[in-house]
């Protein structure tokens, strides 16, 4: 939220969830003279999340710590949404070049990948593009081929360590 109160643009917030942090946010959001610009809704069941997905114009990814995979990014660039994401390992092989990486942790780092999102139409073009060329990567047929030659190479291994 902080990234928010740094941004030359008038970028809007939807957080969606009912976890442990949602009264904190509501109270920083607040605090921070943003609630015109930040909204809350409630946790959803997933198809009505996917439904809500095309009404936004970009997705950003926030976490600071270590992300495996991230499914939700897969998710959303699946729904044409450019990333704005935390620049970490995990993330940073899921999307390879597509998204836009900022300093995790860092508000005025998230708030020039804002900026440049908002202002360039053309790098939001091409993240959108790229995002859904990225989530083809990942298709259910794609990822239960490759997970089944994974379980394949490692029971091999497994088979021959033990002999």
């Amino acid at each position: 939220m902080e990234a928010l109160t740094l941004t030359h643009w008038s970028h809007h917030l939807t957080v969606i969830g009912d976890g442990s942090l949602r009264e904190h946010l509501e109270q920083r959001a607040s605090g921070l003279g943003l609630r015109d610009r930040v909204r809350f809704a409630p946790s959803q069941p997933r198809a009505d999340l996917w439904s809500r997905l095309p009404d936004f114009d970009a997705f950003a990814f926030t976490t600071k710590g270590l992300e495996a995979f991230g499914l939700v990014l897969i998710e959303a660039q699946a729904h044409g949404l450019p990333i704005v994401h935390s620049d970490l390992p995990g993330v940073r092989e899921t999307l390879g070049r597509a998204g836009l990486p900022y300093a995790p942790g860092d508000p005025h780092s998230l708030a020039r990948a804002l900026d440049d999102l908002g202002r360039d139409a053309k790098l939001r073009t091409a993240l959108a593009e790229a995002a859904v060329e990225n989530a083809r990567r990942y298709d259910i047929a794609t990822t239960s081929r490759q997970l089944r030659e994974l379980t394949l190479t490692v029971a091999r291994r497994s088979c021959r360590a033990s002999a």
